[in-house]
């Protein structure tokens, strides 16, 4: 069996390999999982046969003695196992995974790239981001984009030749299961009616969908402020705000405490059912300033949810503009609030666009596709390895 190592900053992420290991293992190739210690990573361990280590990674961008220890690991842990193939995800864990790779010799290095934090961020951070993101991209011997927006744009960022860096299938690191995990037919629906109670959702009452950190780069307050114009239109409509707090770059008190005294609006913090929490929307907003790909859009639809997005990377890739979902203005509210407007007052076109959205979903993002044209990938990897060793 080939040994591949994929590392993750933290254990939340290792979501991008749900249902995967059991498809390696199938066509010979034996997976092992690094990322910072938890009950989460054990537990990942024993649902899908494979073996984990822990290895702290520090997700702050300046944590040099955290992340020379965290390099210490990586080289000794490498040196023990010998893999063929490390396969970095997340920034941080992804850029030292690179580098020790490259150290111990591994011959084949993948960079998954998940987004790119230069885009939004301060001048400052980001010379330090680009930095980063050459050093991988440079150290990779192949570099995955999760969308074909974000390869573009890396290419133009001339972080990497074209050659290098490949979308796997349409796009997404492991695709959306429409069948199953999130599959409206396959709800449960006492979940549901009690997530109705738990939350105040009244009968046929409104409700407008956000997943995501709450953070500026997500668009929240862009949200909040069209929120203030919609629900003069709509009084009677709910906000819901599904995610946490980004300890890295937090919303400020101020904006935090707006979104908690606003009686129209209910955050909920992190939720692990997410497909249960779908079903209380008639549709989702995403006004993120940019992102990799976008999944939670793609779980929306997979639930027959349309959505409003900004047209920034990553996000592009995620609706077919007036059939899927709407596009707004990045950074706009008043253009947010328009598009919110236009699919309260017109719910039998959002209902339809919500229709055509799981539609396409599971005809371009399946997971079992993304999973073979990264076997593809794999392959092709060692073909060219064994060709130049023998």
């Amino acid at each position: 069996m080939i040994h591949i190592v994929q590392t993750f900053t933290t254990p939340t992420s290792l979501l991008f390999l749900e249902g995967q290991t059991h498809f390696w293992q199938q066509n010979g190739y034996k997976v092992h999982v690094l990322t910072s210690g938890s009950d989460e990573l054990s537990r990942f361990g024993t649902l899908n046969n494979v073996p984990t280590s822990s290895i702290s990674f520090c997700r702050a961008p300046f944590s040099i003695i955290k992340d020379f220890k965290s390099c210490f690991q990586l080289v000794h842990f490498f040196q023990k196992l010998k893999p063929l193939i490390v396969h970095g995800n997340t920034p941080k864990a992804a850029l030292l995974t690179m580098i020790t790779a490259r150290v111990t010799n591994i011959p084949i290095r993948i960079y998954e790239m998940h987004g790119l934090p230069l885009e939004t961020a301060g001048w400052g951070m980001k010379i330090f981001y680009f930095v980063a993101e050459k050093i991988c991209c440079r150290l990779a011997t192949h570099v995955i984009a999760v969308s074909p927006s974000l390869r573009k744009v890396v290419i133009t960022k001339r972080l990497v030749v074209p050659s290098k860096i490949s979308v796997m299938h349409n796009g997404s690191c492991n695709g959306i299961d429409a069948m199953l995990k999130f599959n409206p037919s396959f709800i449960n629906t006492q979940e549901v009616e009690a997530l109705k109670i738990k939350y105040g959702i009244a009968p046929n009452q409104a409700v407008v969908g956000f997943v995501g950190r709450l953070t500026k780069d997500k668009g929240v307050i862009e949200l909040y402020k069209a929120w203030q114009k919609v629900k003069q239109r709509f009084p009677t409509a709910m906000l819901l705000v599904i995610g946490s707090v980004d300890e890295r770059v937090p919303l400020s008190n101020k904006w935090l405490e707006k979104l908690a005294a606003d009686k129209t609006i209910v955050c909920t913090g992190e939720v692990k059912n997410m497909a249960s929490h779908y079903a209380l929307m008639d549709f989702m907003v995403l006004p993120s300033h940019r992102e990799g790909l976008g999944n939670v859009v793609l779980e929306a639809a997979a639930m027959k949810k349309p959505a409003i997005v900004s047209y920034v990377t990553g996000l592009k890739d995620t609706i077919l503009k007036n059939h899927t979902g709407l596009f707004c203005q990045a950074r706009s509210a008043d253009d947010l609030m328009l598009k919110i407007l236009y699919y309260l007052e017109n719910k039998p076109i959002a209902e339809a666009h919500g229709i055509a959205a799981r539609a396409w979903v599971i005809q371009h993002f399946c997971p079992v596709d993304v999973w073979k044209e990264k076997l593809q990938l794999y392959q092709r990897l060692v073909a060219a390895y064994e060709s130049v060793i023998l």
